[in-house]
């Protein structure tokens, strides 16, 4: 009878393991490919996943800027009034050399706290719009109902500079900013200024002291 219940128990372990381990196999390989979203909105902050579809995706992942031969910079500070909105501080300068600059991401909710260092991974500029890309090289606070976000991740926004639209009131930032960790792709070239991604929950003005600026130089 003790073999018997044994046995049932083992069994049991066994299965129950096994189950853990398929759930957590599934996990990994659902996130690999995975990007966290930040949307932003007033005072409130909320995540969701997308995964990513590299076939649908494989073309603009190639994609080359056709403003290479340019020297291409975007600068900022955005510090909204809203109490648990992000503060963002840019610079972000693109070459035939390559890409160079630092970011600082700054956030505190009642649900979560991040505090990054970036340098600069990517910028593309669409005339007075631009998306940065920057690579996290410090985490100085990570806290709350948030990805496990650490250095190596890729984190994007974007920007838009009013000085040359006049349709533009102010300058400019999309409500969505876009992490990534370091097994999915580059997105530099993925979501360009003009994906509808950017635009799906709209823009935010950035008022001073905070400032945009997007140009490109021969």
């Amino acid at each position: 009878m003790k073999n018997l219940i044994f046995t049932i128990a083992l069994t049991s372990i066994l299965l129950t393991s096994c189950s853990k381990d398929d759930s957590l196999e599934q996990t990994e390989l659902q996130t690999m490919d995975s990007v966290y979203v930040l949307n932003q909105f007033n005072d409130s902050a909320t995540w969701e996943t997308q995964v990513l579809d590299n076939s649908q995706n494989a073309a603009n992942f190639a994609y080359e800027d056709p403003n290479i031969s340019y020297r291409t910079n975007t600068t900022g500070f955005y510090n909204p009034s809203s109490r648990n909105g992000m503060t963002l501080q840019w610079d972000g300068t693109s070459t035939i050399q390559g890409f160079q600059g630092r970011a600082v991401f700054k956030q505190t909710t009642p649900n979560f706290s991040l505090h990054f260092n970036m340098e600069t991974e990517c910028i593309t500029v669409d005339g007075n719009m631009a998306v940065y890309g920057g690579i996290v090289t410090q985490v100085i606070e990570l806290s709350g109902d948030a990805p496990i976000i650490g250095v190596g991740w890729h984190f994007y926004f974007k920007v838009i500079d009013s000085n040359s639209d006049e349709s533009v009131n102010h300058d400019q930032i999309a409500n969505k900013t876009i992490f990534a960790s370091p097994s999915s792709p580059s997105l530099c070239n993925a979501y360009l200024p003009n994906h509808i991604i950017w635009s799906s929950q709209g823009y935010t003005d950035v008022i001073e002291p905070g400032f945009v600026i997007v140009e490109q130089l021969n």
